[in-house]
């Protein structure tokens, strides 16, 4: 038998044991403790989110203004058209009246064309039809000047390369180079603005043979 002392060195029982890891499994496990954030961090934070708040609060102001501007320039594009339309209109309505009253002045002209042309078939004096159309010209002539329009005066002034043609150069002795001699057609400007030029003839100096020359062509004959 075993003596009663050599049972107090004998382990747990199974029983016991089972308890025990029952017991240290219901134990709940210790919380690791949270560190507080420093002071330091949290005013950080807190300046970077301000500054985050403030660009989005300017970003919005920015794009309302950027609107606004966009609808102001759409408007003032829109006005700018709507004013270059009835420019446009105004100056054709001035064309075309412009050009309404000189076809009705011409129209005038015309008709005394057709009454000297039905004198002049039946007349036996070239004097009176002569007269009659020196008579018509000379309105044409006043309604042009009335329009604008200008004679160039041409024969004995000096000539402008501007305003004058020339078709030939005629020698001679009395008259200035570059004078106009005689004039083939006549220019015109409206309002000082060229329309025609002036086809001309113009003087320019003789060639003289020299005295070598002569004596050159005596000698081979």
């Amino acid at each position: 038998m075993t003596p009663p002392e050599a049972k107090a060195w004998e382990g747990p029982s199974v029983e016991e044991r089972r308890q025990m890891k029952q017991q240290k499994q219901k134990k709940p496990a210790p919380q690791a403790k949270e560190t507080p954030p420093e002071p330091h961090d949290t005013e950080l934070k807190q300046q970077m989110a301000d500054e985050i708040a403030s660009l989005k609060e300017q970003l919005r102001q920015e794009q309302e203004a950027s609107k606004e501007n966009l609808n102001k320039l759409l408007y003032a594009q829109a006005d700018f058209e709507n004013y270059r339309r009835r420019l446009n209109q105004e100056v054709e309505s001035r064309i075309d009246a412009g050009k309404a009253r000189l076809i009705q002045n011409l129209l005038t002209v015309v008709d005394e064309l057709e009454l000297a042309l039905r004198a002049a078939k039946n007349a036996e004096n070239t004097n009176v039809v002569v007269g009659g159309v020196e008579i018509v010209l000379k309105k044409f002539h006043d309604l042009l000047a009335a329009e604008g329009l200008s004679v160039i005066e041409s024969v004995g002034k000096k000539f402008d390369p501007t305003m004058h043609e020339a078709v030939e150069r005629v020698p001679c002795d009395d008259k200035e180079e570059g004078t106009v001699l005689e004039e083939i057609r006549k220019g015109f400007t409206m309002k000082g603005r060229l329309i025609r030029p002036s086809i001309v003839k113009i003087a320019v100096p003789q060639i003289v043979e020299s005295d070598s020359s002569k004596k050159f062509e005596s000698g081979s004959s």
